[in-house]
């Protein structure tokens, strides 16, 4: 999937090496007269701006263009941004620029930067749009899409946030327009859906859109929900920039309230007071004082008790203004739909903009959490079931498969690694009804034991208890499929049965 405009690559310098050779050649710069001879890029003024990385990261240093960004990290904070210029391969150069690299690795992979800019932004803040679990880079990386699309929903454009220009979040958006939404099936281009499942997915979510629902995926796990939920709302943040200023993702958990989605009061720093402080859902719709208007994904929606979370969110859903609890500065927080809405939104006021969205993912096999989400909730939305393939009990047909799929992640396995892994797709999928497991575990799988440096045996047996069996936990009649899964050639049986037993509690007789 691509989308114009440029990317950003996370640029951490947290050692004392990374840090002088960051001051030094990115910072201050280095002697162009020195060093211009040695390059093939055409460098312009008395000085060269340059970053490197090592071979090891060269995959992500070649889609590096032009135009694009590197966002420097440190401590907790992107402190610096600056635009790529140009990039070269020259050991020799890096060497010479770098002499304090690790042993062996050199920075070989050159990026020419414009002069950098202080960034100065907490790096929560740009992980959170990007919906990463930690809150550091693993090295040089580029950021995900959803993140550099989040950044555009939130700042206007890259450009926006790196150069200070402000326009996207003071633009007015129209709260009562309500686009009409052609989602086009290539925006799950890179994922792999068997008989045209990408149109069918797109087509379904675009009719519940237009009819004015909310969305809920729902479907076996690794079948792609959540990947799906953030495309989408990337598009509709991406195609509709007079009705949307971004999108969010959260995931829910157990112990949510109506704290975390509408809010609730929070001591105050610097003085000795509670000011009511909204939660996910009424961020959607103001920050800082500005009308925002941001799609919303909720990640495993069910886990949570619908009833106990969202609250007065129901009135919301249903189009009629809500009073909330609360009170700022004496008045009455209040929720109002598009409709409701005077000239100027008040302090205590946040406007619910008619095109607002959210979409949740769930679990089709949670189905005790299915059944107890309030009616009153669930006809809001309209349900989108993504389904796992069918594994062909043909084992020739079922390479046939896997391959697509490995040609899709590009992923390659040797073909006793495909067989096995077919293998156990199949029997997961098929010895008891009550699960089945989608192409993203199976991925998973396949880059463990391509990663690994042990053997097959070892590597696909690492595997199955890595990724496999967390999806077997709670499902009726699982020691029929560790039963079937022990006896595949390719896997360490006694092993498997020893895990399977400390794991799942699932004695398999010999």
């Amino acid at each position: 999937m691509t989308y114009d405009g440029p990317r950003v690559f996370r640029a951490p310098y947290g050692n004392d090496a990374a840090k002088e050779n960051f001051e030094r050649t990115v910072l201050e710069g280095v002697s162009a007269s020195e060093f211009r001879d040695r390059t093939s890029v055409d460098i312009d003024g008395d000085s060269i701006h340059l970053w490197g990385t090592k071979e090891s990261v060269e995959g992500s240093w070649k889609n590096i263009s032009p135009g694009d960004f590197l966002f420097f990290y440190r401590d907790g904070t992107y402190e610096y941004a600056a635009e790529v210029v140009a990039t070269e391969k020259n050991q020799s150069l890096g060497k010479d620029i770098w002499p304090n690299y690790e042993e062996g690795k050199p920075w070989s992979c050159l990026i020419f930067l414009d002069s950098p800019v202080v960034l100065d932004v907490p790096s929560a803040e740009i992980h959170e749009l990007a919906g990463y679990d930690i809150d550091y880079p693993m090295g040089f990386s580029p950021l995900n899409e959803m993140g550099v699309g989040g950044i555009r929903g939130r700042y206007g454009s890259v450009d926006a946030l790196v150069y200070g220009d402000d326009s996207a979040e003071q633009r007015d958006i129209d709260i009562d327009a309500v686009p009409e939404y052609e989602i086009p099936a290539t925006i799950l281009d890179g994922l792999h859906f068997p008989d045209g499942g990408k149109t069918e997915i797109v087509d379904q979510i675009t009719a519940a859109l237009n009819a004015g629902k909310h969305v809920v995926l729902t479907g076996p796990p690794g079948t792609g929900k959540t990947e799906i939920a953030e495309r989408v709302s990337m598009h509709l943040a991406n195609e509709h920039p007079e009705v949307y200023t971004g999108y969010q993702t959260t995931t829910a958990t157990a112990d949510w309230s109506t704290f975390e989605t509408v809010g609730g009061y929070m001591p105050q720093e610097s003085e000795e007071s509670l000011e009511f402080t909204p939660g996910q859902v009424l961020r959607c719709f103001k920050r800082g004082g500005e009308q925002r208007n941001e799609v919303l994904v909720i990640d495993e929606i069910n886990r949570s008790d619908i009833d106990k979370s969202f609250g007065q969110l129901f009135t919301l859903l249903s189009g009629q203004q809500v009073s909330l609890p609360f009170t700022h500065e004496g008045d009455e927080i209040e929720l109002l739909p598009a409709g409701n809405v005077a000239d100027s939104i008040e302090p205590h006021q946040y406007a619910v903009p008619q095109s607002w969205r959210l979409i949740g993912t769930m679990n089709s096999y949670d189905k005790t959490s299915l059944y107890e989400m309030s009616y009153a909730f669930m006809r809001r939305f309209a349900f989108v079931y993504i389904s796992a393939p069918t594994v062909p009990e043909d084992g020739q047909h079922r390479d046939s498969l896997i391959e697509d799929y490995e040609s899709a992640w590009g992923i390659s396995v040797e073909q006793p690694v495909r067989e096995a892994v077919g293998d156990i797709w199949y029997v997961t999928n098929n010895a008891v009804s009550e699960r089945k497991i989608g192409p993203a575990v199976i991925r998973d799988m396949l880059a463990h034991v391509q990663a690994s440096p042990k053997g097959m045996e070892s590597s696909l047996t690492d595997a199955v208890v890595s990724y496999l069996f967390p999806q077997l936990e709670g499902v009726p009649r699982r020691e029929r499929i560790v039963s079937r899964l022990v006896t595949i050639r390719g896997i360490e049986e006694s092993r498997l049965r020893e895990r399977a037993g400390d794991i799942l509690q699932v004695t398999i007789d010999e």
